[in-house]
């Protein structure tokens, strides 16, 4: 039982990141593009069931070129990376805890 536990807990650690890492890397784009309220756009790319807040700030953003400097850039591939790493603890524990529960019951 204590595995299971463990598990539950990377998968929810890994989710949480993931969103976190998109918040952050959306309200980047959003800032070097010139949109008002960064930190808006941020939390709605999380909202909507699915990804769809994330699909209307990609085609929304279109109309605004982006400005990002180098140091900007840096940033934005760390965010990916880590998102990246997010995703993968995600992936593996769904994995994992699909299996724990196949295999109990």
């Amino acid at each position: 039982m204590w595995y299971l536990i463990i598990v539950i807990f990377v998968a929810m650690l890994g989710a949480s990141t993931l969103a976190y890492q998109v918040y952050k890397m959306t309200e980047l784009d959003a800032e070097c593009r010139g949109l008002k309220h960064p930190k808006f756009w941020g939390i709605f790319s999380l909202s909507g069931q699915g990804s769809g807040g994330l699909l209307l700030y990609l085609i929304g953003r279109r109309k605004y070129p982006s400005s990002m400097s180098n140091s900007d850039k840096l940033i934005m591939e760390s965010r990916k990376k880590k998102a990246a790493v997010s995703l993968t603890f995600l992936a593996v524990s769904t994995i994992l805890l699909f299996t724990i529960c196949i295999l109990k019951f």
